[in-house]
């Protein structure tokens, strides 16, 4: 990897292999609603265009802030219609709160706690926002 950075030839949504749907800058808002759709159908939430989709990607450790993003998913869901995308791998405890909220928000949220680098790509093609 790139410490604080990426290889922005590797990410690059106009040849990304991982995409469902290359895109570039004259083709990025109806590439990126495809690729929304694609993620969301991958990870099992409801395929919508209009609700909007939140992705983190991360370690699962203090320093990356899961623990912040574990606290906030309950009250973001009282009052938004939002779904939301988790992927990472670290310690278990987080591992395990984040399996619980995917099964307190079922069709909202999805938590998928191993390395998967191509599901990585997706999110960030298809996430409407990135929860950093």
């Amino acid at each position: 990897g790139i410490v604080n950075g990426m290889d922005v030839s590797e990410w690059d949504p106009t040849k990304d292999k991982f995409l469902a749907v290359n895109y570039d800058v004259t083709t990025a808002l109806e590439g990126k609603a495809l690729n929304k759709e694609a993620l969301q159908a991958e990870v099992g939430l409801p395929v919508d265009r209009k609700v909007p989709l939140v992705a983190f990607i991360g370690r699962l450790e203090e320093q990356k802030g899961p623990d912040v993003m574990i606290a906030a998913i309950p009250e973001i869901m009282k009052d938004e219609d939002v779904q939301i995308v988790l992927l990472g791998t670290g310690k278990k405890k987080f591992e395990r709160l984040l399996k619980s909220v995917e099964e307190k928000f079922p069709g909202k949220v999805r938590a998928v706690v191993r390395f998967n680098a191509p599901l990585a790509h997706q999110m960030m093609a298809g996430a409407d926002m990135l929860a950093v």
